[in-house]
């Protein structure tokens, strides 16, 4: 079973900040840049005995113009998770969508609505941004944890 969990919004929404964020917070270091990559983290950060370690990719296929088919196409195995940022009807929107789902990926897709406001999944500011990041991390990951659950994968 794979899963790809995608964070999708218009250009400079939100998008890599929620990633990295995620990232920081459920592993025992603090990167300042997100760069794609693998990633070691951790379903309770204080129960590290349950790690996962994704393929994140901090960039959309849309913004870098880097397509999924071209950064796996060397590869023989593809990640089991892949979290990434994908831009809203971006020019490589649907060949995203187009692979993940020809390679069998389960997709949970979050929205970043582009306007201000008071819910988690829509733009912050400098007032709310450290806890709408936290409650959008901690929504990703019960979405993960759920996945795992529910395809009994432990």
């Amino acid at each position: 079973m794979k899963l790809a969990i995608i964070i999708e919004g218009a250009q400079n929404s939100g998008k890599t900040s929620t990633i990295l964020h995620f990232i920081n917070q459920y592993q025992n270091r603090k990167l300042n840049v997100m760069r794609s990559g693998w990633q070691n983290i951790f379903i309770n950060p204080h129960f590290q005995n349950l790690k996962i370690n994704p393929y994140v990719i901090s960039s959309s296929p849309s913004e870098s113009d880097k397509q999924l088919i071209q950064r796996f196409n060397k590869w023989s195995v593809l990640p089991d998770l892949i979290i990434m940022a994908e831009q809203n009807g971006g020019k490589h929107y649907s060949n995203t969508m187009t692979f993940l789902n020809a390679n069998g990926y389960s997709i949970n897709t979050f929205v970043i609505n582009n306007i201000n406001g008071s819910l988690s999944w829509e733009r912050f500011d400098s007032s709310n941004k450290a806890a709408k990041l936290t409650t959008r991390a901690n929504e990703i990951m019960d979405s993960i944890i759920l996945f795992i659950k529910t395809h009994n994968i432990i």
